[in-house]
């Protein structure tokens, strides 16, 4: 279960970055994770659940972009996404080429409550 251990990367990149920007919470985090990662959503999410407790991002919501791989024909020059390797142009039928992507992990954004510096008590 690679899972926990993604979710915990993210929970605590997360945490540095909210620190770094004095943040008192993590609302919400965005991450992009590719289909050759093998990730599954709805473990990775339960286990989010548990990585985030007791932390800054303790009722962030969390929200995967996935990306594919995919390939160019070598034909029409058409690039095309790669669905359970299927290399099939689905323009013109010739096997794509070239592949890339579908491996990022990347925390993309979170969204955080910092205080507000000019309010006086």
């Amino acid at each position: 279960m690679h899972e926990f251990s993604i979710a915990q990367a993210l929970v605590d990149a997360a945490v540095e970055e909210a620190r770094r920007a004095g943040a008192q919470r993590v609302n919400k985090l965005t991450c992009r994770i590719g289909a050759l990662r093998q990730v599954n959503d709805l473990l990775m999410q339960e286990v989010f659940g548990i990585a985030r407790a007791d932390t800054l991002c303790a009722d962030a919501e969390l929200v995967i972009e996935k990306t594919y791989l995919r390939a160019t024909c070598p034909r029409c020059r058409e690039p095309f996404t790669v669905r359970e390797w299927d290399w099939t142009c689905p323009t013109c039928g010739a096997l794509g080429e070239d592949p890339a992507g579908g491996d990022e992990l990347e925390l993309l954004s979170l969204e955080a409550e910092v205080p507000d510096e000019g309010r006086s008590s």
